[in-house]
């Protein structure tokens, strides 16, 4: 019966993960802006998830714990490659006729840009608190920095964003609304 039990509780687990992989790969892939070093920062994060599942005192903080995984895959990769350049892909499903669609992608072309150019810590918490809707508390537990630190990186981030999109509007005479991305 016991065994039962456990297959149970690890087939309920998989399902779990199951469930946050498209938003952990959404993540990774804003952070390193390549389709298959994102998949396989995903599958080392469940991988090392799966295999260290004891270490989950609360499942209640299943999310930040595997964000901080990633988060560790993420700069282990970098340690490793010395690679520090990333990308966030934005898509909108939404239908549209063609001028508005180009409109839309040479803005998206814009805000990819413009993040590319931030330092990766400004990065890391755009893309978590604005890509993927964590708190800063969250933040703070999936990056291992004080709140105060995730607070400042943001503000310091979205002003940047701010001052170089307004001034490539400007430049290119496109309208661009700035808005916050869930």
């Amino acid at each position: 019966m016991n065994k039962f039990c456990k297959l149970l509780a690890i087939r309920e687990l998989k399902q779990e993960f199951a469930k946050r992989r498209t938003k952990l790969y959404r993540v990774a892939y804003s952070w390193c802006h390549s389709p298959t070093l994102a998949d396989d920062l995903v599958q080392e994060t469940m991988l090392k998830a799966f295999k260290n599942v004891e270490s989950l005192k609360n499942q209640a903080t299943l999310d930040t714990w595997l964000y901080r995984i990633l988060s560790n895959n993420w700069h282990d990769y970098l340690r490793v490659q010395g690679r520090n350049t990333e990308l966030f892909d934005m898509s909108d499903d939404d239908s549209m006729e063609h001028s508005e669609l180009y409109q839309q992608s040479q803005i998206v072309a814009r805000v990819r840009s413009t993040v590319a150019q931030l330092p990766m810590p400004l990065r890391e918490v755009v893309s978590l608190a604005d890509f993927a809707g964590f708190s800063y508390v969250d933040i703070a537990d999936i990056l291992e920095i004080p709140i105060g630190t995730v607070m400042s990186r943001l503000y310091r981030a979205r002003q940047i964003l701010k001052e170089q999109l307004l001034d490539l509007a400007g430049e290119q005479r496109i309208p661009i609304k700035l808005m916050r991305v869930k």
